[in-house]
């Protein structure tokens, strides 16, 4: 790829797949610039040195995260269809590289607050679909919380996440959920059909 049509995008992907494999200490310039095929030129003319990239990596990853959980909650005004994109969304995600994320988030404060925020946004998300469904406020809340818990623990099981279990898990917490609350009321909408996916 020409150095010159590389982008900051292209660094935080990169940057990605390096804190996927091996942490925040394997991302260095050297690494970057190697995964990358350009010179530490390239580099520089974008980040002012390998801090100053891992703060912009952490500030992108948190605004991105939250802007698909936004986007994707505000796209679907049907709160039971609204719980089946976020499931896939959270199945969908960089499981490996926010494993990375959360370690580095127990040595700095900052990756911790950033952390803490866009957790805080996806179990926000979860209960506001759960009360518009016409679960109690505070078993709403659990869920969102529950649904955070849920996707921490898988991301933790194995080296490589079980992305079919952890859907397994999200639709068994889901129908425990409309069975308890809402007996009588709307179901999984694309459980079967997430399955497949």
């Amino acid at each position: 790829m020409a150095a010159e049509a590389l982008g900051k995008q292209d660094y935080f992907d990169a940057g990605m797949e390096l804190l996927a494999h091996g942490g925040v200490r394997s991302v260095t310039i050297a690494r970057l610039c190697a995964a990358l095929g350009v010179t530490k030129g390239s580099f520089y003319h974008h980040f002012r040195g390998v801090d100053d990239f891992t703060a912009q990596l952490l500030t992108h990853w948190a605004t991105e995260r939250q802007q698909q959980v936004l986007v994707a909650a505000d796209a679907v005004a049907d709160p039971m269809r609204r719980l089946d994109v976020l499931r896939e969304f959270a199945v969908a995600l960089h499981h490996e590289a926010e494993v990375a994320i959360r370690a580095w988030s127990r040595t700095d404060s900052a990756a911790w607050q950033v952390r803490e925020k866009v957790d805080a946004a996806r179990g926000h998300t979860v209960a506001q679909a759960y009360r518009e469904i016409g679960v109690p406020a505070d078993v709403a809340e659990t869920l969102g919380r529950l649904g955070v818990a849920v996707l921490v623990g898988s991301q933790h099981r194995s080296e490589v996440t079980d992305r079919t279990a952890l859907r397994e898990l999200y639709i068994r917490l889901h129908e425990m959920t409309m069975a308890t609350y809402l007996p009588d009321g709307p179901r999984v909408g694309s459980a079967s059909e997430g399955k497949s996916s």
